[in-house]
């Protein structure tokens, strides 16, 4: 079974919206009434609810830097590896599981960079119009796709995929769906 989810921000919550069920809301820190070993750091919490009562799982910084998914019972699902914000170019994420398998994502898979490709010509007459009419210019990025597989596996199925429309789907039993949603809020909070 394929889940999918879009991510939804308004000005102070992040909110996940899965296809066919309810959303998934995100809280910063760790809900009050589980206190979290020592030496770890809350991030954020994953909830059924928007007070944060019934936590799905939780995501905390351990010492290396890199962010640890919990159960509420501070049971290990997966580790985290984001890329250091000075990386600009094909920022690599990875998911490292219990059993020892990584997934790895990076950004820009080979059809989305020449969708890319094919629409640059448009883009820069675009912004030639832009340039000579009065509207404001807003930010521009590149429609890519990220990714996240086995490393060495550059023709093998993804296990979680984001569209360039910011469309998450994760296919089969591959991953924990906390997994996936922790990953999907990790890529976009402020570090």
């Amino acid at each position: 079974m394929t889940l999918t989810f879009t991510r939804h921000r308004d000005d102070k919550r992040d909110e996940l919206r899965p296809r066919g069920a309810a959303p998934v809301h995100v809280r910063r820190g760790a809900p009050n009434s589980r206190p979290l070993p020592e030496g770890w750091k809350p991030r954020f919490t994953l909830a059924d609810d928007p007070a944060g009562a019934s936590p799905l799982a939780v995501v905390v910084q351990q010492d290396g830097g890199h962010l640890a998914v919990l159960t509420p019972n501070h049971e290990h699902l997966a580790e985290l590896h984001l890329p250091p914000r000075e990386k600009r170019w094909r920022p690599s994420y990875e998911i490292h599981l219990p059993d020892g398998t990584v997934l790895r994502g990076r950004e820009g898979t080979m059809p989305s960079q020449l969708l890319c490709l094919v629409q640059l010509p448009f883009v820069l007459l675009y912004l030639v119009a832009l340039a000579f009419s009065d509207s404001p210019a807003g930010t521009f990025t590149a429609p890519l796709r990220t990714a996240w597989k086995r490393p060495g596996a550059l023709f093998g199925r993804a296990t979680l995929t984001e569209s360039a429309r910011g469309r998450f789907r994760v296919r089969g039993d591959r991953l924990d769906h906390r997994v996936a949603y922790a990953q999907a809020v990790a890529k976009y909070w402020e570090r």
